[in-house]
C-alpha cells in the first residue's frame, strides 16, 4: 500500500492543538453536566480531522501563523460534527466509529438540539475573527451543506452519477473549500489567491468523498450496508456494461452483504472507476494551486490532496 495512505507525519503534530482547541471550546457552555456531556458526546471517538487540519495548513501554506487558524479550525470541526448529528438522525445510523450513535445514546431530541447548538457555536467562533469574508464564506457552506441533505433525502437508489457528485459537492466538498479559504484568509489572503485556495478545497474534499464511498465497501465485514446511492454504487447501475442485472442485484431489498456487494462492483468496474475519479479530483486540487501566487509551502498540500485519496481508513 502506498505511503501516503495514513496521514504524513508532518500533519501529526497539528491533531494535539486542534484537539485540544475543540475540549476547550466545548468544556463548560453549560451548568448542568448532562447537557456538557451530549455536546461533547460527538468528539470522544476522535475521528482523521481532516477538515480542521486543511483550515491549519491552508494557513501554514501561505505564510501564516498556523496558531492564529486553531480557533478557526476548531469551529469548521464542531459544525462538520453538527452535520454528523443531522445525517446520523435523518438517515437512523445506529452506529457512528463502532459506538452508537448520539440519538441512540441520548435521544432524537437531545441530538437535534445538540447538533444546533454544535452549528451556532461553530459560526460564534468564526465571528471572533471578525472578518466579513470568513462570514460570508461559513453562511454559504451551511446553505450548500442544507442544500445537499434536501437533495439527498428527496433522491432514490438511482440516483445517476452526476446526481451524486452534485449532492458530494454541496454536503462534502462545501465545506473542504471554505477551510481552505478561512485558513487562507487568515493569513492574509484575497483576491486571485484566495480562490485559487478555496478550489483547492473543494476538488480535495470531493477526492475524499469519493475515497469515502469506496472506503463503505471495503472494511471487509458481512454486514447488510447497501443503503443509499453513492458514486461508486450509481456508477455500477447506471454506466457499467450489464448494468440492469447488476440493478437486479443490488436492489434485493437491500439485503445483499457487503461481500456480495463487492463482488458485484469490482467485476462491474465501478471500484476502479471510483478510484480514477478520487485520483483526478486530486490532480484537480494540485492544479489549482498553480493559480496560487504567495503559496510558500505547495508540498503540504500536495501532500494533503494525495492523502485523502490513498487512505485506507
Amino acid at each position: 500500500m502506498s505511503k501516503m495512505s495514513k496521514l504524513p507525519s508532518s500533519f501529526q503534530e497539528w491533531r494535539d492543538p486542534i484537539e485540544k482547541t475543540i475540549n476547550k471550546t466545548l468544556q463548560t457552555n453549560f451548568d448542568k453536566h448532562e447537557a456538557n456531556q451530549i455536546i461533547k458526546y460527538m468528539f470522544r471517538t476522535g475521528g482523521k480531522r481532516c477538515r480542521p487540519l486543511l483550515v491549519v495548513l491552508s494557513n501554514e501554506a501561505l505564510g501564516g501563523d498556523p496558531r492564529n487558524a486553531l480557533e478557526a479550525a476548531a469551529a469548521v470541526e464542531i459544525i462538520h460534527a453538527a452535520t454528523l448529528v443531522f445525517d446520523d438522525l435523518i438517515d437512523r445510523d445506529q452506529v457512528r466509529r463502532g459506538a452508537p450513535t448520539i440519538h441512540m445514546a441520548f435521544s432524537n431530541e437531545k441530538a437535534l438540539t445538540s447538533g444546533l447548538f454544535l452549528a451556532s457555536k461553530g459560526v460564534q467562533l468564526l465571528s471572533n475573527y471578525k472578518d466579513p469574508e470568513i462570514m460570508r464564506m461559513i453562511g454559504t457552506t451551511l446553505v450548500d451543506i442544507s442544500k445537499g441533505e434536501l437533495l439527498d433525502i428527496l433522491g432514490d437508489f438511482n440516483a445517476s452519477v452526476s446526481e451524486c457528485v452534485a449532492i458530494a459537492d454541496l454536503k462534502t466538498a462545501s465545506l473542504f473549500g471554505t477551510a481552505a479559504g478561512i485558513g487562507a484568509v487568515i493569513a492574509g489572503a484575497d483576491g486571485r489567491d484566495l480562490v485559487g485556495m478555496q478550489k483547492f478545497g473543494r476538488s480535495s474534499g470531493m477526492a475524499f468523498q469519493v475515497q469515502d464511498d469506496i472506503l463503505d465497501f471495503t472494511d471487509g465485514s458481512d454486514e447488510p450496508m447497501l443503503k443509499a446511492p453513492n458514486i461508486v454504487t450509481s456508477h455500477c447501475l447506471h454506466e457499467a456494461p450489464r448494468s440492469i442485472s447488476n440493478s437486479k442485484l443490488l436492489e434485493s431489498n437491500g439485503n445483499a452483504t457487503n461481500r456480495q456487494v463487492l463482488r458485484i462492483l469490482k467485476k462491474a468496474g465501478s471500484m476502479e472507476f471510483a478510484k480514477t475519479k478520487a485520483k483526478e479530483y486530486a490532480g484537480a486540487a494540485k492544479d489549482a494551486l498553480d493559480k496560487v501566487k504567495r503559496l510558500e509551502k505547495r508540498k503540504i498540500l500536495d501532500d494533503y490532496a494525495d492523502y485523502l485519496w490513498r487512505r485506507t481508513e
